[in-house]
């Protein structure tokens, strides 16, 4: 696969400076896949050369583009605070403890592949969580969630399963015979949270949001 122009890397970069001032985070090399379709597509509708058609993409247009896409997956409401969001999803006690243990793999995985100071995002609903779990008013095995946070955890514990199926690299305490069975466990821990989210069959989404980013 052809390495991205300079033009591609530096515009992807900033289109995910401007997602992640609304709270969300998309692998790099997603970005620069969808600016090269967007840029072929615009040559070709106006009949111009690509060269001209990355004039349209301007720092306004990216904004607008982040913007756009962020509604794509408005369920998991971008950039929102979670604990302030109306707690309808009742979860089970055993449900929450495989979602933490399934977003701190997602979080190893993310440091191995990105750096020690990238899984914010899965430690965050980690975080979140505890705060819920601490703040529940009433009587366990249950604890009350914002339908978002499922949302979010969905797609990032569905997402490093496909990064572990593609074979990115695994922690150093993480033997390769593991991979089918950590494939297999993060995929039982995301249908487990779909099955609490109402009508998550009709709301599939595009494929674009990952965390982390694909390591290749």
């Amino acid at each position: 696969m052809p390495r991205p122009s300079s033009w591609v890397s530096t515009t992807a970069s900033t289109l995910g400076e401007e997602l992640a001032r609304i709270g969300l985070t998309v692998p790099t090399d997603r970005l620069e896949a969808l600016l090269t379709d967007r840029v072929t597509a615009v040559a070709e509708q106006m009949r111009i050369t690509e060269r001209t058609a990355r004039r349209y993409f301007d720092h306004d247009a990216l904004r607008t583009l982040a913007r756009e896409l962020a509604l794509s997956i408005k369920e998991e409401a971008p950039g929102a605070d979670l604990l302030t969001l109306p707690r309808t999803i009742a979860m089970p006690l055993p449900t929450l403890g495989a979602t933490i243990a399934a977003l701190i793999e997602v979080a190893a995985l993310t440091g191995t592949n990105r750096g020690p100071d990238q899984p914010t995002t899965a430690m965050a609903l980690i975080s979140t969580l505890g705060v819920l779990t601490r703040d529940h008013d009433g009587d366990l095995p249950t604890v009350w969630v914002p339908e978002p946070l499922l949302m979010r955890a969905v797609r990032l514990i569905e997402n490093t399963a496909n990064l572990v199926h593609q074979g990115c690299p695994l922690p150093p305490d993480v033997a390769e015979n593991v991979r089918p069975h950590l494939q297999k466990a993060l995929r039982d821990d995301a249908a487990r949270l779909r099955a609490l989210i109402p009508d998550t069959g009709r709301r599939t989404g595009s494929g674009l949001w990952a965390v982390p980013d694909d390591p290749r």
